[in-house]
């Protein structure tokens, strides 16, 4: 009998044990505190872990039983069900982080009442649910509330430098590289254990208080090990993290040993229609200030644009380092691509008017307009921004300007200009300013000398990934703004190196780099821009570098970026997105008067509803409500915010590249497998491109052109429906693949009677010998042959062999547009095109032939 009580014993506590463990683990890895691990393998993981802990816990076939049956906890067990199933929906379908870690709780809750509707209680649920939904509300905090986001780095920044003073090795480490956030969730679990207890004794308060300092003492030595580490590589620095939440779980089932779990109530709210009751139970009035609390501190309030008419951008073209030259024709490789040109460019397909400022504008035609040549087409500058001659910053000149844009701004404005650019900011206007890495051009001390009155300035530094494989996707942190909300993906950032930046509490980080390392300058370094030597020396600040900052000055915003490859030429057909989402935010109406105003209704909301709770609740309600409000919410919030924000119709040249199918082509930046040499030359063509990420038939419906890179995703009926429709009202699509990758396109090439033909014909043309004598022609990679019906169809190249004719690319007319295909999975890669060192002159002629005959037919009809 004692051998049994003692087995079951066991296994209760190895239960407890492992749920706590799963739990705090979970939580950890969806915060991303465990170093350099690509987030959808952190989710997977997650998951796996979570349904591992279900499966522990859950008695499937008692489950199933009790639901075929009369049952006086039936109700409970169902809505057990559905919130399970609710959880495990967010977890996997959801993108947004603040979901995810709001799911737990409300997994953890229905969990909980599914074993007590099966009376198979299990104690330690109600505490890990109470447990993961403060740290939630936590998260959530860092996530909203700028400053204390801020808080938590700096106490991490001076802890970890104590340290280093104490053990004379120069230590500063943020929250992810000093494991503050781990240490942050084994804490509010001990404070949550501790504040469920019944009876506080002194005892109890006197074990809570050795405990929790056990957890700082174990940080502590956690960061004199990382002292006295030495790491081959700047990207080992967070490879010891799980030894750190190995650690920290020596207190806390040294605090739990002695720990008595409370059964949590579970009487719910009466069920006789009692209304009256229900209103005069404060635990009801704490869920409804809840609410109200989440809500208003996620939702984006006053984030719509101004009116379209009063949307003028005016960027500063003198005293900067870069130049805004464009794509043109004569310009080849490395030397093809330009620097800021295209920027005021792209902004005028959301509506806004651009101008720019320049001391001579003769001059600054001379170098950024395209020379005359004999070609058809090519980018204009100046029919898509005005230049404007200008001496220096006047009062007129930022009058009915929205937006006011500073790059790379390398000899300061005089104190008359700072005065008017304060002034404008003040009453309403914003300030967008971009720099770049350790002092290069001499930009840090202009820039740092215009940014004083909002505390923002760049560092002598350049802020580097650790990742070195997948750079920024795996190591930044986007926090909740209207800029990086509407983003469905890191590579929209298109951050490259900059410099880190300083922020003061009256300013605010936006976009975090949370493992990544501050490389300071080398100012002998002269010959390669003042970089480092791109590896981590001890004293390096290492993790939670703030990348893109802002702030509120009078009626007015300020934007900083640390680096200014966002909106380069190079990046903008990926970024746009970003670019767009940037200055829909500058030119909203959020001012720091409804910032601070729905941050205050929202904190009052949330410490009302402690106190409520605390004080005035008569009666226990389910505390799987709290979840369950906290992520309706989310959800709320979440669906409302893509409607409160403007989203521009987009009009224009739009060219969209699609990325939704599996296409076969790499997102990096001119390798053998990119599209950016087909993105040059749209843009020597008067195109803009853009690439798709999610097929959008609201987007495809503004543009010209639509390209398909050898999907490997197949069509849907409906999509082929809208494309063919889209043709109709006069788009156009340029189809490039091959038999091997043919079966993903084949819905699409059935419905114009087309196919691609089983005879490999490789490269075309075949050459042997000197190639160059053909350079001027176009020139496949992988070839194969169309068949097509005659009617309504053209054929741009063909060729005869063995007195057989085979067609590789051919237009088919399909109502005011058309299809126009090509036969050749690779032909539209930079390999084939254009890239940095290399490129095919007949390809690029070709390229341009195609687009001429497009445009012309969409000129006759």
């Amino acid at each position: 009998m004692n051998r049994n009580l003692n087995t079951h014993v066991l296994l209760s506590t190895v239960m407890i044990s492992v749920n706590i463990i799963c739990i705090l683990l979970a939580l950890n890895l969806l915060s991303n505190n465990f170093g350099i691990v690509s987030p959808p393998l952190l989710h997977l993981i997650t998951i796996s872990l979570l349904l591992g802990v279900l499966l522990l816990n859950l008695p499937l076939q008692h489950t199933i039983r009790t639901l075929r049956k009369e049952n006086p906890h039936l109700m409970k067990l169902i809505m057990g069900l559905i919130l399970l199933v609710g959880a495990f929906l967010l977890l996997i379908f959801s993108l947004n982080q603040l979901l995810w870690i709001s799911s737990i709780p409300l997994l953890i809750s229905g969990l909980d009442l599914i074993l007590q509707a099966v009376d198979r209680k299990r104690k330690e649920l109600p505490l890990l649910a109470v447990a993961s939904f403060g740290y939630a509300l936590v998260f959530l905090i860092f996530q909203t509330i700028p400053f204390s986001w801020y808080i938590h780095q700096q106490c991490s920044l001076l802890a970890s430098h104590t340290i280093g003073i104490i053990i004379g090795t120069p230590l500063l480490l943020g929250p992810a590289t000093s494991g503050l956030g781990i240490l942050l969730i084994f804490l509010i679990f001990l404070i949550s254990s501790f504040l469920l207890q019944a009876k506080k004794t002194r005892k109890e308060i006197a074990w809570f208080t050795v405990c929790s300092g056990g957890l700082f003492f174990v940080w502590i030595l956690y960061l004199v090990i990382l002292g006295f580490v030495s790491f081959t590589s700047k990207n080992d620095t967070v490879n010891l993290h799980p030894l750190l939440f190995l650690f920290c779980l020596i207190p806390t089932f040294g605090y739990l040993l002695r720990y008595r779990f409370k059964e949590t109530p579970t009487d719910a709210i009466p069920r006789n229609g009692n209304y009256k009751k229900i209103l005069k139970n404060g635990a009801v009035w704490a869920v409804v200030l809840l609410f109200l609390s989440v809500t208003m501190l996620t939702i984006f309030v006053n984030s719509e644009a101004s009116p379209v008419e009063h949307r003028k951008v005016l960027f500063y073209g003198e005293h900067m380092l870069g130049t805004w030259d464009l794509p043109e024709y004569g310009k080849y490789g490395k030397d093809a691509v330009g620097m800021f040109g295209l920027w005021p460019v792209y902004l005028t397909t959301l509506g806004y008017e651009t101008e720019i400022i320049v001391e001579n504008k003769t001059m600054f035609l001379d170098t950024t307009q395209a020379s005359n040549q004999n070609i058809t087409r090519y980018m204009n500058f100046t029919a898509y921004t005005t230049v404007i001659e200008s001496q220096k910053i006047t009062k007129q000149l930022l009058n009915d300007t929205s937006i006011f844009v500073v790059t790379n701004l390398n000899i300061s404005f005089s104190s008359e200009e700072q005065i008017i650019i304060w002034e404008y900011v003040n009453n309403g206007g914003s300030l967008l300013i971009l720099g770049d890495h350790t002092n290069v051009g001499g930009m840090q001390d202009p820039l740092n000398e215009l940014l004083a009155p909002v505390g923002i300035s760049f560092r002598f530094d350049a802020a580097l990934p650790l990742d070195e494989k997948f750079k920024w996707l795996t190591c930044t942190q986007l926090l909740h703004h209207p800029i990086t909300s509407p983003l469905t993906s890191l590579d929209e950032l298109q951050y490259g190196v900059g410099a880190s930046l300083n922020i003061t509490a009256s300013s605010f980080p936006v976009i975090i780099g949370t493992y990544a390392l501050s490389d300071d300058g080398n100012q002998s370094n002269k010959d390669i821009a003042y970089l480092g030597d791109y590896e981590y020396n001890k004293g390096e600040q290492l993790g939670d570098l703030i990348l893109v900052a802002g702030a509120y000055y009078g009626e007015g915003k300020v934007l900083v970026f640390g680096d200014t490859s966002s909106f380069q030429n190079p990046a903008i057909a990926f970024s746009f997105p970003f670019i767009q989402s940037t200055f829909n935010w500058l030119a909203s109406k959020q001012t720091a008067t409804t910032n601070t105003l729905q941050m205050g209704i929202s904190m009052v909301s949330l410490i009302g509803a402690i106190i409520v709770y605390r004080f005035f609740k008569n009666k226990t309600i389910p505390f799987a409500l709290f979840p369950i409000i906290l992520c309706t919410a989310l959800l709320l919030s979440t669906s409302l915010n893509p409607l409160l924000i403007d989203n521009n119709k987009m009009t224009g040249n739009i060219v969209f590249i699609d990325a939704s199918h599996s296409e076969r082509f790499t997102l990096e930046s001119f390798t053998d497998e990119s599209v950016n040499g087909l993105i040059v030359n749209l843009h020597r063509n008067n195109y803009l491109p853009i690439l798709l990420r999610e097929f959008s038939k609201e987007k495809i419906t503004t543009s010209k052109i639509l390209i398909f890179v050898a999907p490997t995703t197949a069509f849907t009926g409906d999509e082929v429906a809208f494309l063919k429709q889209y043709m109709t009202n006069g788009g156009f699509i340029l189809l490039a693949t091959g038999y091997e990758d043919k079966e993903a396109s084949l819905p699409l090439l059935q419905a114009f009677d087309v196919d691609v033909e089983q005879i490999p014909l490789g490269p075309v043309p075949y050459v042997e010998g000197n190639t160059t004598l053909y350079q001027n022609e176009p020139r496949f990679v992988d070839s194969w042959p169309l068949s097509f019906k005659e009617n309504q169809t053209i054929s741009y190249y063909n060729f005869t062999w063995a007195d057989l004719t085979y067609h590789l690319v051919v237009f088919i007319k399909h109502g005011a547009g058309g299809l126009l295909i090509i036969s050749d999975s690779q032909y539209l890669l930079d390999k084939n095109i254009e890239s940095i060192y290399d490129y095919w002159p007949g390809n690029i002629l070709f390229l341009k032939y195609l687009l001429n005959e497009l445009q012309t037919m969409e000129e006759l009809r």
